[in-house]
């Protein structure tokens, strides 16, 4: 009898830890789960910019961006920015030019130096779907903004208009009404990087100089893997005082449909802004 008793009382008291774990669970579960992942409000710091980066989750295709590993060096415990895009139901305001996009920026009222260097690794799948074989659009994946409509300046492809090419490109507003398929930005230079194609399956680095001004003496000075690409003289923002935030990661345009997206996965490392090329984030 005393042994049945014991047993009981023991049953008894694992019952109740038992139970006392799974409340403990409930309640820790959701806490964590916020401070591990980027919600609206939830910000966090690149190296060198002054001002925090947000997901853009009004805007982002759900579960669009994650932190994963390096996906070509998985014994490195960093870890990298990963974008995708799918197909599927367009996301609030996005609907209006049918975007897919999913990408991190920082708050609408930041503002850049007036000269500074920023840099950051890009890796294109092997399998990333170049001109035609996406659908319709415009892609950006690096952007400054410093107004509400268009890009300022950004990293950019045009699929599906036989350009197969990684484009530094700046815009300005054309005063003409929003289409979906834009029509309210004018072009000002598109400047040729380079082939996706050559880029697709491997990580390659980007360093950019940027002198901010109204004036003519401004300076875009972009570097791809230690090569000039790019070396531009004259405006490089408009309302540079007031707003210039940057974006990254992978935006699809003003499709002829979210749902005839194809898949298309970019990842990056190593972001940051420095006041010299030398004191830029390499790991």
């Amino acid at each position: 009898m005393p042994l049945r008793a014991n047993r009981s009382s023991s049953g008894f008291k694992n019952g109740i830890l038992n139970f006392l774990r799974k409340i403990l669970i409930a309640v820790l579960l959701p806490v964590l789960s916020a401070n591990l992942s980027f919600g609206a409000e939830r910000t966090f710091k690149v190296p060198g910019f002054t001002h925090p980066f947000r997901v853009t989750t009004e805007r982002n295709q759900p579960g669009g961006f994650t932190m994963v590993k390096d996906p070509l060096d998985q014994y490195n415990a960093a870890k990298v920015f990963k974008f995708s895009i799918n197909p599927g139901p367009c996301v609030r305001d996005d609907c209006e030019q049918q975007s897919a996009r999913a990408t991190v920026q920082q708050g609408r009222k930041a503002k850049q130096p007036k000269e500074a260097w920023y840099g950051w690794d890009m890796y294109f799948v092997p399998d990333f779907p170049i001109g035609s074989k996406q659908v319709r659009g415009h892609e950006i994946f690096v952007e400054f903004k410093d107004q509400d409509q268009c890009q300022l300046v950004a990293l950019t492809t045009n699929p599906h208009s036989n350009d197969q090419f990684l484009s530094w490109s700046m815009e300005k507003p054309s005063g003409k009404q929003m289409t979906q398929f834009g029509g309210d930005c004018t072009d000002l230079f598109d400047m040729r990087v380079a082939p996706i194609r050559e880029l697709a399956g491997a990580w390659h680095r980007f360093e950019l100089f940027v002198r901010w001004t109204r004036e003519g003496d401004g300076r875009f000075l972009m570097f791809l893997d230690g090569k000039q690409v790019v070396d531009y003289q004259g405006i490089t923002c408009f309302s540079c005082d007031k707003l210039n935030y940057f974006l990254f990661g992978n935006y699809l345009c003003c499709t002829t449909g979210t749902k005839l997206v194809v898949p298309a996965t970019v990842y990056y490392r190593y972001v940051s802004m420095a006041k010299s090329r030398e004191a830029l984030v390499w790991k």
